[in-house]
């Protein structure tokens, strides 16, 4: 037990580490491994110290520790976010090899929320990422699903496709969002055409939630109440991933 609770806080602080330098650094075309973390006020390059996940931030009070600017309280709740993912991840599936290459394609879609929610853009970076750890995954451990999943990648890109074309219909954007559609085609190789079909219905019923929310008690506009669709598509990606069994047999009972 006290093993598993160390290698959880070492994971999930070396993963909120990278996370939150690469969603500085990819929008803005830099390299995630060098230079080391650095405070974009004074340039100041942060020490071991000042990396610590959740603590160092408390201790500061969200401050750097140099010149005294403010650190993004995104970084904060990222560090949150991933010390709790690791921690429910292991906790219901273990450790594996298997189990290790699930974990990261949930940290990558934590990575396309935030990037996607700052400065409205798909890392294509990231995608890549993802698309190599689902192409690992077939290939090591499930290679009999190999037609499925290039079902699930066709419905995915699909789906995003048809988004493309309503978003242009409705005039609000100009063109096709090509990194969008290969969102959906990732997460297709990854979960298979039923797995898809599952986290496509869930971002659906997410994003009406949250339009509803914001319709009923913050009296936003019905073209601005829903939520950026590949946003929610990437939450229901997570949600996914630690419940797709569960989702899977609740929806077939419900068809009895």
């Amino acid at each position: 037990m006290v093993f598993s609770i160390l290698g959880i806080a070492a994971i999930s602080s070396v993963l909120a580490i990278i996370s939150n330098n690469s969603i500085d650094r990819i929008p803005r075309n830099q390299s995630i491994i060098k230079p080391e973390p650095y405070c974009r006020s004074c340039a100041t390059a942060f020490t071991w110290k000042d990396q610590i996940p959740i603590l160092s931030y408390l201790m500061h009070k969200g401050k750097c520790p140099y010149c005294g600017a403010k650190i993004p309280t995104r970084n904060f709740f990222i560090e949150i976010g991933e010390f709790a993912w690791v921690s429910i991840f292991v906790l219901k599936f273990g450790w594996s090899y298997e189990a290790i290459i699930v974990l990261l394609f949930g940290i990558s879609l934590i990575a396309i929320i935030a990037i996607e929610y700052e400065n409205r853009v798909m890392s294509d970076l990231i995608l890549l990422i993802m698309l190599m750890l689902s192409v690992i995954f077939l290939l090591a451990y499930r290679q009999s699903e190999f037609p499925n999943a290039l079902l699930g990648m066709v419905i995915g890109a699909g789906v995003m496709a048809v988004y493309n074309f309503m978003k242009i219909a409705g005039k609000t954007v100009v063109r096709f969002d090509y990194s969008e559609i290969k969102l959906g085609a990732v997460l297709g190789l990854f979960f298979g055409g039923f797995g898809i079909i599952l986290c496509i219905f869930l971002a659906w019923f997410i994003g009406a939630i949250l339009g509803s929310v914001k319709i009923k008690f913050f009296k936003k506009d019905h073209r601005d109440a829903i939520p950026e669709f590949p946003t929610i598509l990437a939450i229901a990606g997570i949600i996914t991933v630690l419940f797709n069994t569960e989702l899977t047999q609740f929806y077939i009972a419900l068809m009895r």
